[in-house]
């Protein structure tokens, strides 16, 4: 059973992302119709060239970390979660998966904020390295750059703290009075009701967080973002361990 599980698991992923690649093969095609000839000829895959590969580097070589990271942190918890025993491990799992399906509406917010954040940034970057004529013709346009950045962001953020009163509210309650729905094991439930509180923060602050990673990525401050994550880790694996 647990095989056949894993099967259907690994071709439900091996045709959604034939199909996502179908669908940019096609998108591509359409779009290179309408261009010049020496457009044309571009290929589909392509191996990018050295500068292209370093850049590439930058940004991806951070972001892997930080995805590193967060495993790194839910697998440290679930590990420590299991030295307690078998009531508490399934506790933490059955948390654990209800705070994976409120923690989508933190991820759609951040790939909200890395969508929309990087247009405004890059034009006005352009802008502060333009010549000082073009910059005295375009300074209110590179004024409005950043006044749109910065009330995305704050929307963002608003967006966020709602999702996070909701998120937080809609989690203590399943944590506190709903547990029998996952289970009849009476002191399971009982641990679910008493974990219920720090249910409620962490579905909290995690769409707040997302936002502001977002942002943070959207800004290219990959720097920043590592050097909080490294801290962060630290912290947990600290409290995990002693």
């Amino acid at each position: 059973m647990q095989k056949a599980l894993h099967l259907a698991t690994s071709m439900a992923s091996f045709l959604a992302n034939g199909l996502l690649v179908r669908k940019v093969w096609q998108m591509m095609h359409r779009w290179k119709e309408n261009q010049p000839q020496h457009v044309q000829n571009v290929p589909f895959l392509s191996l990018p060239n050295r500068e292209a590969f370093i850049s590439l580097l930058k940004l991806a070589g951070p972001i892997f970390f930080v995805l590193i990271g967060k495993i790194l942190g839910y697998s440290s918890m679930t590990i420590r979660a299991g030295s307690f025993g078998f009531v508490p491990l399934a506790c933490h799992n059955v948390l654990m998966r209800v705070f994976f399906f409120f923690g989508t509406f933190g991820d759609a917010l951040s790939h909200s904020a890395q969508t929309f954040l990087p247009g405004l940034l890059y034009r006005k970057n352009l802008r502060e390295k333009a010549i000082t004529t073009a910059l005295s013709k375009d300074s209110n346009t590179t004024s409005s750059d950043s006044t749109n950045a910065r009330t995305l962001t704050k929307r963002l953020l608003l967006f966020s703290c709602v999702a996070g009163i909701f998120n937080s509210l809609a989690g203590r309650y399943i944590a506190n009075s709903a547990g029998g729905t996952f289970t009849t094991d009476s002191s399971l439930v009982a641990l679910m009701s008493r974990a219920s509180p720090w249910m409620g923060l962490a579905n909290f602050i995690h769409p707040i967080a997302m936002t502001l990673e977002g942002s943070i990525i959207a800004g290219r401050d990959t720097g920043y973002l590592v050097g909080t994550y490294v801290f962060s880790l630290v912290l947990l694996l600290s409290h995990l361990k002693f």
